[in-house]
C-alpha cells in the first residue's frame, strides 16, 4: 500500500503523481490529505513551476479513480500514519513536516535541485545563478529540509535549442518520475548516503532583480550546451 500525502485541495504535482502511478500498475494508493492554508503568494518574474491542474477537489478525484481518501489535521498526522501501516509514503505536496514525522516514518520526497548542493525553494534559478548543477533528488526526508538519506540524484540534459520554461517542465517530468521509481529503488540501497553538509545552505525566493541577472547567466549556459541532434548523433554511433 502507497500513500501519498498531499493538501486537501487540487495539486497539481499530486495529480500528476497519482496519474503516474496508475499507470505504472500501482493500484493500492492511499491519499492522506493535510488542511490547505492560503498564504501570501510571491509572484515571480519568471514563474517555472507548472501549476495549472484539473480543478476537481480530493473527495471527487479520490471517487472518481476509486482510491482511498483520508483527511487528518498536522498534529493527528503521525497517528493517521501509524494505524494506516504503509509500505511506502511520498510526498506529493506537503510543507515542513514536524519532526516526529521524518523521525519515525520512511517518508520519500522528489526535490528539484541536486542535493545538497542546490537545497531550499526556487532550486533550478538558484543553480542556474550560481552555475550549479541542474538536477533532482529522491530521498527520505529528516528533520531538516532537504537532507535525509540519498535514494536517487540525475542531472537535468541542456540543450542549445532548450528555453528556460523548456528545462523547468524537463526537471518537474524528472521529478514525478524519479518519484515513482524511488519505490523500487529505495527498497536495494547498495550504500547509506546522508545529504547533510554544512557547506550548503538552503535558498530562499529568488528576489525580483536577481531573477533577470539569472536569465543572462541562462542565456549563456545554454550557447555553452550541444543540441538534441548531436548527442542523438554520438549515440548512434
Amino acid at each position: 500500500m502507497i500513500g501519498i500525502l498531499t493538501y486537501d485541495h487540487p495539486h497539481r504535482k499530486t495529480q500528476d503523481l497519482i496519474s503516474k502511478l496508475l499507470i505504472k500498475g500501482y493500484k493500492e494508493l492511499i491519499i492522506i490529505a493535510t488542511p490547505f492554508y492560503e498564504r501570501k503568494k510571491f509572484i515571480p518574474l519568471y514563474q517555472h513551476r507548472p501549476t495549472h491542474c484539473v480543478n476537481i477537489g480530493l473527495d471527487e478525484l479520490c471517487k472518481n479513480l476509486n482510491l482511498k481518501l483520508v483527511k487528518c489535521e498536522i498534529s493527528y498526522l503521525a497517528d493517521c500514519l501509524t494505524s494506516l501501516n504503509l509500505e511506502n509514503i511520498l510526498i506529493g505536496g506537503a510543507g515542513i513536516l514536524p519532526e516526529e514525522i521524518a523521525k519515525n516514518f520512511k517518508i520519500i520526497n522528489s526535490h528539484p535541485g541536486y542535493l545538497p548542493i542546490v537545497k531550499g525553494l526556487d532550486a533550478l534559478k538558484w543553480a542556474i545563478y550560481y552555475n550549479q548543477p541542474i538536477g533532482v533528488t529522491t530521498h527520505f526526508i529528516s528533520k531538516t529540509t532537504d537532507e535525509g538519506i540519498l535514494i536517487d540524484r540525475k542531472l537535468v540534459p541542456i540543450y542549445f535549442e532548450d528555453t528556460f520554461h523548456s528545462i523547468a517542465f524537463r526537471q518537474y517530468e524528472m521529478e514525478i518520475d524519479m518519484l515513482v521509481e524511488a519505490i523500487e529503488i529505495s527498497k536495494n540501497l547498495k550504500e547509506i548516503i546522508e545529504l547533510t553538509d554544512d557547506n550548503f545552505k538552503a535558498n530562499k525566493r529568488m528576489p525580483h532583480h536577481l531573477e533577470n541577472i539569472m536569465m543572462k547567466k541562462f542565456e549563456q549556459r545554454v550557447q555553452n550546451s550541444p543540441s538534441f541532434r548531436e548527442i542523438e548523433l554520438k549515440n548512434e554511433d
